[in-house]
């Protein structure tokens, strides 16, 4: 996994085929296909897709995506799990607020440090060797982006390929990462990772009362026991009304 500290709140769109994922945390609205099952940071025991990732305690996987600063992890939902996509972000740093309103000198400036940056936390890591096999500045949907392309290679031997997209606004650094073990990113999940960066709207979004997975996973145990008895009370209604059909006959 990648960067980034909490809470996602899923709301759905009229567009039966689509999802939009608000991040209060990174002031970040994204948009995603019907096709991608999404986990969140309030993530509950009830999604159905925990099996496909291999999880078995849906509070290890909330873990793990806040230790990992990570809002939204996305995963195919038919088929083997070929690639994810993830979104993570932080605070940034204090001189740098918004990629969107520096020149482009300043924001070549920035580029270059975050590639050195780069370069130096994968040399740190003592199992993995990471190398960024391209890197460069793009604009999508307005908002710029510092792009790198990186094979890693962990000390099983094990290839992941990674396409990242860096920005900065509203003083929050975000960050789409897609990334596959397959033999190389294919222009089908690229195009995937593109047209959710696309749909990225970033603006302040109110945190929600109900942005805690554990009230959630209360309110839905509750709802869930409300509609059991909700049954079994109209099993009973029926006996009852059978039975005094019976007694008048």
């Amino acid at each position: 996994y990648n960067t980034f500290p909490v809470k996602a709140e899923v709301a759905p769109l009229n567009n039966d085929d689509t999802y939009t994922y608000k991040i209060p945390d990174l002031d970040l609205a994204v948009t995603v296909s019907n096709d991608l099952v999404g986990f969140t940071q309030n993530t509950t025991s009830n999604n159905s897709y925990l099996e496909k990732i291999g999880a078995s305690d849906v509070e290890q996987v909330r873990a793990l995506l806040m230790v990992n600063n990570i809002y939204l992890e996305l995963i195919p939902k038919e088929g083997d799990i070929t690639y994810e996509i993830l979104v993570s972000g932080k605070n940034a740093p204090s001189q740098i607020s918004n990629f969107n309103e520096v020149s482009d000198d300043v924001l070549k400036g920035y580029f270059d440090e975050y590639i050195v940056s780069a370069n130096t936390q994968k040399n740190e890591e003592t199992n993995i060797k990471e190398t960024i096999t391209d890197s460069y500045i793009e604009k999508l949907n307005g908002t710029n982006y510092f792009v790198t392309e990186v094979t890693s290679v962990s000390g099983n031997l094990v290839t992941v390929y990674l396409k990242k997209y860096y920005t900065v606004m509203q003083g929050k650094a975000v960050t789409f990462t897609l990334q596959t073990n397959q033999e190389t990113l294919t222009p089908c999940m690229i195009q995937i990772l593109s047209d959710i960066i696309n749909t990225a709207d970033y603006k302040p979004i109110k945190k929600s009362i109900f942005d805690n997975p554990f009230l959630i996973e209360i309110t839905t145990s509750f709802l869930s026991l409300l509609l059991f008895a909700g049954f079994l009370a109209l099993i009973l209604f029926i006996i009852i009304k059978a039975n005094k059909r019976k007694k008048k006959y």
